[in-house]
This record gives structure tokens, C-alpha cells and sequence, in this order.
């Protein structure tokens, strides 16, 4: 009876184990089978995203920059002032909007979603607005090693705070000189837009209208951070956000918890 046990028992360890193992098996083959599925599901989203923008780029861009260009011919064939008035009213809402399209279709092409092309499309636009308005520009750009993804939510986000802050500038501040750095100090990218203007009272920061706090609410969007530090002698505003696929597991948890 003993010998009989023994050898029952022995049986059932390794019937237990086998078992214990294919579940195990079968949950690595779920899991693995859910995470193609996710990256199959990304991939098809990146897809229909380039589609979308580049049939907005052929149909309506093309459509507005036509707009755009016969408001120039008339302007040269009216005779009378009110004329003249109302079709460059239509010609700069056509070129507003053409700018407008373009942003949105950057943000939207999948091809576009790293930091590096951010960083380029924000140094060009920096670039042309403020030489537009007579004010000189620094660049400070650190270094990162690889490519480092950003999706085109977080792109477009962190844009159109650094068009504000232009704006806000060029606006309020009354200054003849913008510094921009970018650093990356993992798992975050860190902005800093400093002017020589006449800077601004922080408590009065919510008096300022809309265009402060929304830019705050986009930085929240992306799990980022907006600060200000304003003296007489000007402004820093400082931008950050977190690249998700930096993360640990832990804190990518954490963000999705917030």
C-alpha cells in the first residue's frame, strides 16, 4: 500500500505540473495573441491617419491655395476700396486656413510622430513668426541617443502651447529677443521659451484671459507640466512631457490611473 501511494502520489505531482504548465503556455499564447492584436489595431489606426491627411493635403489644400490665389488676381482687376477690402479679407482667411490644414495634417501623419520632428516643425515655425515680427531667436537643442516616438495627439498639443507662448509674446511681452532650448531627461522632454520683455504679475495669471489656462489644460491633456516665472526683466515658460514609451511599467500605471 505505501509503495502504491507513492507512486499515486508521484503521478499526480506530475499530472498537477504538466497541467500547471500548459496553463501557463496558454496564457503566454493569449497574451501574445493580444498584443499582436494591439499592434495590428496601432497599425491600422497609423494607416488611416496618413490616408485622411494626405487626401486633406491633395483635395483641400489645393482647394484653398486656389482660393487663395484667384483672391490675389481680383485684388488686381477691382477698382473701388471696398473692393479691395473684402477680397483681401478673403484672401487672408484662405491663407489662415491653409495654415491651419497644415498643422492639423502634421499632426495627423503617422510618419511625423517623433520628437525630432517636432522639435524641427516647432524651430521653423519660431523661425518664420518671429523673424516676421522683427524680434531675434536662440536655439539650444540637447542631444538624445535614438528615436524617440511621440504620437500625434501629444505633437499637435505641445505645438500649439509654444504657438501661444509666440503669440503671448509678441503680443504682451514688448520683447526684441526669444530663447528656446530643448533638453531630454528621461522619461521627459523639457522646453524652456524665455524673452527679454517686460514680463508680467503671476497672480494675475488667470486674468489674462483663455489663452493661459488653456494652454495649461492641453499640458494636462498629455499627462505634461506648464510653469511661468515672469520678473520685470521677462518671461520663462517652462514645458514638459512624459514620452510614455520611457516609462516603467509602474509609471505608465500611474499615468493611466490620472
Amino acid at each position: 500500500m505505501p509503495v502504491l501511494f507513492g507512486i499515486g502520489l508521484i503521478w499526480f505531482l506530475l499530472k498537477f505540473q504538466k497541467r500547471k504548465h500548459q496553463t501557463e503556455l496558454e496564457k503566454k499564447d493569449l497574451l501574445l495573441r493580444e498584443q499582436q492584436l494591439i499592434i495590428d489595431n496601432q497599425t491600422a489606426i497609423e494607416t488611416e491617419r496618413t490616408r485622411i491627411a494626405s487626401e486633406m493635403h491633395d483635395d483641400l489644400g489645393s482647394g484653398l491655395t486656389t482660393i487663395r490665389y484667384l483672391s490675389d488676381r481680383a485684388l488686381k482687376n477691382v477698382s473701388t476700396d471696398e473692393e479691395k477690402t473684402q477680397i483681401a479679407k478673403i484672401a487672408e482667411q484662405s491663407s489662415a486656413l491653409v495654415r491651419n490644414m497644415s498643422e492639423i495634417i502634421w499632426a495627423m501623419n503617422s510618419r511625423y510622430d517623433t520628437v525630432d520632428n517636432l522639435v524641427a516643425y516647432i524651430r521653423h515655425y519660431t523661425s518664420e513668426f518671429l523673424e516676421a515680427h522683427h524680434i531675434d531667436s536662440e536655439w539650444h537643442q540637447g542631444e538624445w541617443v535614438g528615436e524617440l516616438k511621440l504620437n500625434g495627439e501629444k505633437r499637435r498639443n505641445v505645438f500649439l502651447v509654444i504657438k501661444e507662448t509666440l503669440h503671448n509674446i509678441v503680443k504682451h511681452a514688448k520683447a526684441s529677443k526669444v530663447s528656446i532650448s530643448i533638453n531630454y531627461e528621461r522619461p521627459n522632454v523639457l522646453m524652456h521659451i524665455v524673452d527679454n520683455g517686460i514680463g508680467f504679475d503671476p497672480n494675475h495669471f488667470e486674468s489674462m484671459g483663455n489663452g493661459l489656462f488653456n494652454m495649461q489644460q492641453r499640458m494636462s491633456k498629455i499627462h505634461g507640466k506648464l510653469d511661468l516665472l515672469s520678473t520685470n526683466e521677462g518671461t520663462e515658460i517652462m514645458v514638459s512631457f512624459p514620452l510614455e514609451d520611457q516609462l516603467t511599467e509602474e509609471a505608465k500605471s500611474q499615468l493611466r490611473i490620472t
